[in-house]
């Protein structure tokens, strides 16, 4: 319409539905078990593993983990333009993420596609364990479509931010930060995106009055 290629519809009475989905995040002890797995049975996947650490301790997307340049890494920095959103980000680089990029990568991050990373990644997951049942659902018309799996059948690349910002907001990172990263927009956006169960949102508010000094209750004798 903007370039008259159609006449002007009126559009005021038009509403996306706007539909949480779920999706699982994986903790960082997890993140640790992943990365201290023995693979010595299963060579061919230690690349796919180092990749998807890696980018779960970073917060890129698949496009910009997946192609870290020798140039991107100074004095434990991670510098890196983001492709889709075309703004830097600096990040530091956690021990484990220094590991995979100097020692195992030697500074080469080898060339796999998404598909492959999404396929071996879910093998991984089973080997380490990560075998919770989840139960996701989605809308399929006007009918709710419900799925359970094991919790490595669900893991994919984007499990790697998602994990990130979810990971960083429960250690109490101020969201605005992990938004410089992740590229969210607006905070509405950014809360939608994060995955914590009411378990640990109810921890995280214990966490919060604690500090605040609001836990102690006084009895007098």
């Amino acid at each position: 319409m903007r370039r008259k290629i159609i006449a002007p519809i009126d559009l005021s009475d038009f509403k996306i539905l706007d539909e949480e989905t779920d999706a699982i995040y994986l903790t960082v002890q997890e993140i640790r078990t992943l990365y201290n797995l023995d693979l010595s049975a299963h060579p061919h996947l230690t690349r796919f593993r180092d990749l998807f650490v890696l980018g779960c301790f970073t917060g890129l997307r698949f496009s910009d983990f997946s192609n870290i340049k020798p140039e991107d890494i100074r004095k434990g920095m991670l510098y890196k333009k983001q492709g889709k959103s075309d703004h830097w980000v600096v990040i530091p680089l956690r021990p484990e993420a220094s590991e995979i990029l100097i020692n195992r990568f030697k500074n080469n991050v080898p060339r796999v596609s998404n598909p492959e990373l999404n396929r071996h990644i879910k093998q991984v997951g089973r080997l380490a364990g990560i075998s919770t049942l989840i139960k996701t659902s989605y809308k399929k018309g006007n009918k709710d479509i419900e799925v359970t799996k094991p919790k490595y059948a669900w893991i994919t690349t984007h499990t790697c931010r998602r994990s990130f910002c979810t990971n960083e907001f429960l250690a109490g990172t101020p969201p605005e930060l992990i938004m410089k990263i992740s590229g969210h927009k607006s905070l509405k956006d950014f809360y939608k995106y994060i995955r914590i169960t009411p378990e640990e949102a109810g921890k995280k508010i214990q966490e919060i009055w604690e500090k605040r000094g609001e836990m102690q209750i006084s009895v007098e004798a």
